[in-house]
């Protein structure tokens, strides 16, 4: 866990807050984001604490407070970690650290699998190797689409197991390249399915006949009860989950992870509504065609339409050092700025901090709270709105 050979305090100014600013550096109890200006003792992790954490992850379940006390830091430390990996980035899908990343470098995103009392339980949930090769968008599983594609057209009639098309082939190549998965591994897989496939603007796409594998996918993806019953999310988070899909997709430039990430997040909205609102089926539904209309190669020259206002899910930098500030103390905004690195602190002002606090607790990331007047703010997630549902 600690790189036992770095003397932190031997090193040079410059290394020192290199290490720190790649989380690598905690005191006794914190991580820290400045570095000492005594030489308290400290310990320096072997990898980012982030990364440290995501591999825990990827290994079981665990609270925010399993994962505090594992690495010997506050669970505040934990839950802005959680916080940035579950978010999505800026608008155009390339933010590095989000949510689409980890799709990109470990296929998998972070699911809350366990609800016991207050806490959730999370885990580093990956691609299945089912969805890989018969569902890489993963639309198919958690969206329930293969009933709107009867109109596309059709590349083959039903193929039985253990027949092979010259599509298989073609087919395995193109994913096998993707996943990084040997074409000859693909094309077994697949072969052992009926199937058939469908002519998409992305890929030929199979529909294989094998509805227990597709639910299968569905519930590794799908996150307890308790994290939707503490959702809130109305119709302006579902614009969000759309018209971030619909900016890139108007570029001319969706991939498969665009629409891996949207399939998880409208999924996530799909479920919440079920089981809390309702009223909002309608609304994802509308998404969903959307979506759909992307892949139909009648229709993906056309302009991609949105059902909503335009809303923006940038999370700038400001944001991100905020809450690395923030503390589970109430503070106001001009306290939180004094705690920015001096930094930061010489290139915005309390107005700047202010903004980014009032967008964070609109996104339901943090608290806000209103004391004889003054407006405070603390890091504990307040009136959750979607995607973030944290303990």
């Amino acid at each position: 866990m600690y790189d036992e050979d770095i003397d932190f305090y031997s090193l040079s100014t410059q290394e020192q807050r290199q290490l720190v600013h790649n989380k690598r550096v905690a005191s006794t109890d914190h991580l820290l984001s400045e570095v000492p200006e005594d030489e308290q003792p400290v310990r320096v992790f072997e990898n980012s604490l982030e990364n440290l954490v995501l591999d825990t992850l990827e290994r079981g379940r665990y609270s925010t407070n399993e994962l505090a006390e594992k690495f010997g830091v506050r669970d505040d430390d934990i839950r802005r970690i959680l916080h940035k990996y579950r978010r999505r980035g800026a608008d155009d899908f390339t933010s590095e650290s989000f949510k689409l990343n980890l799709l990109v470098n470990r296929d998998a995103v972070i699911r809350a699998k366990e609800t016991r009392g207050s806490a959730h339980y999370y885990t580093l949930e990956t691609i299945p190797y089912f969805a890989r090769i018969a569902d890489p968008t993963l639309a198919l599983s958690l969206l329930n689409i293969d009933n709107r594609l009867t109109d596309f057209p059709h590349l083959t009639d039903a193929i039985p197991a253990g027949k092979a098309s010259q599509i298989d082939e073609e087919y395995a190549l193109v994913i096998g390249d993707f996943w990084g998965i040997e074409p000859q591994e693909v094309f077994d897989y697949i072969t052992d399915y009926d199937r058939k496939y469908i002519e998409t603007s992305l890929l030929p796409f199979p529909i294989v006949d094998d509805t227990d594998e597709y639910d299968s996918v569905a519930s590794r993806f799908k996150q307890s009860d308790g994290v939707y019953k503490r959702f809130r999310a109305g119709a302006d988070a579902v614009d969000r989950v759309g018209d971030n899909f619909a900016d890139v997709a108007e570029r001319g430039n969706p991939g498969i992870r665009l629409y891996q990430v949207t399939s998880i997040d409208l999924a996530d909205l799909k479920w919440y509504a079920e089981r809390e609102e309702p009223s909002l089926l309608t609304k994802v539904d509308e998404w969903i065609d959307i979506v759909i209309q992307t892949l139909d190669p009648d229709q993906a020259s056309e302009t991609t339409t949105s059902t909503g206002d335009d809303a923006s899910d940038t999370m700038i930098a400001i944001e991100e050092e905020v809450l690395t500030a923030l503390s589970d103390d109430l503070q106001t905004p001009a306290e939180i700025h004094g705690a920015l690195p001096s930094l930061v602190q010489s290139e915005t002002t309390v107005e700047d901090v202010r903004e980014a606090l009032e967008m964070l607790a609109r996104n339901g990331l943090i608290t806000k709270n209103v004391v004889e007047g003054t407006t405070q703010y603390d890091s504990d997630s307040g009136t959750v709105s979607w995607p973030q549902s944290d303990e």
